[in-house]
């Protein structure tokens, strides 16, 4: 029993992100979940700001504010850049929670995403992104070797050429 529980304390952790993005045609708007373990971010903020890494209140949200919108990118599929609002953040003991929001146009069935949470501290960062329309989910999961992709409901969905 003792060895079990030592094998568990040396395990490799698992290093992802989760956001689903719901194109809410009815509203116009498309709403973004972003979920992110807590132990990673405060992994994050020792890389990028030294210290602890301790999640204070005043320090992450402009933190996690400006690392997001660089890190997370949605595009319409004239590959235009579709501008994100940012809601809030929400840190619990074991997830942060970081909601955005962007406006949808009408009769859109495609985004381009681009993905790059935390693919700059982890080698074998993986980020799943699931896109929600009228009840459909299609999914797409990006790794370091990952650009842009094009999720559509309306067509083929697969690898986009990066654009100027």
């Amino acid at each position: 029993m003792m060895m079990s529980v030592a094998n568990i304390s040396h395990a490799h952790r698992f290093y992802a992100s989760f956001s689903q993005v719901d194109m809410q045609s009815a509203k116009g708007t498309i709403e973004i979940t972003h979920r992110i373990f807590t132990h990673d971010i405060e992994d994050l903020l020792r890389q990028y700001q030294g210290g602890n890494g301790e999640l204070e209140d005043g320090v992450i949200e402009s933190f996690l504010k400006e690392y997001i919108m660089q890190a997370f990118a949605i595009y319409d599929p004239t590959g235009a850049q579709i501008p994100l609002t940012w809601i809030a953040v929400e840190v619990t003991l074991n997830d942060i929670f970081v909601y955005q929001e962007a406006p949808l146009t009408k009769g859109q069935q495609s985004l381009v995403i681009v993905d790059r949470i935390l693919m700059d501290l982890f080698d074998d960062q993986s980020n799943t992104v699931n896109l929600k329309l009228d009840g459909k989910v299609k999914s797409h999961t990006f790794h370091q070797d990952s650009e842009m992709y094009r999720i559509a409901f309306d067509g083929p969905s697969g690898p986009v050429t990066a654009r100027n």
